[in-house]
């Protein structure tokens, strides 16, 4: 019985270890989305925009918004996402 204590106090710390790592890669990988002037992909896009996939989709292919792509790789500047929610304020 208390070989089970041992061992499951032993478990907890090493999952809260774990976890605390996974905690701050995924925080640095979110403070360098934020940092950067690019958002990535439609999904990034609808993110940003808070619209659906649809819209977003629908945004790139009228070309309503400036992107850059190579090959299935779509990137938005920052800047001109805020330039057409300039453009369409009502």
């Amino acid at each position: 019985m208390l070989n089970d204590k041992i061992n499951n106090r032993e478990l907890i710390i090493a999952l809260k270890e774990e976890l605390g790592a996974l905690l701050e890669t995924k925080l640095e990988i979110i403070q360098k989305q934020i940092e950067s002037p690019y958002v990535n992909g439609i999904d990034g896009l609808a993110k940003y925009l808070g619209v659906g996939l649809t819209l977003a989709q629908e945004l790139k292919n009228k070309k309503e918004i400036a992107y850059s792509q190579r090959g299935r790789q779509v990137w938005f500047k920052k800047s001109d996402i805020e330039k057409f929610i300039q453009r369409n304020k009502a």
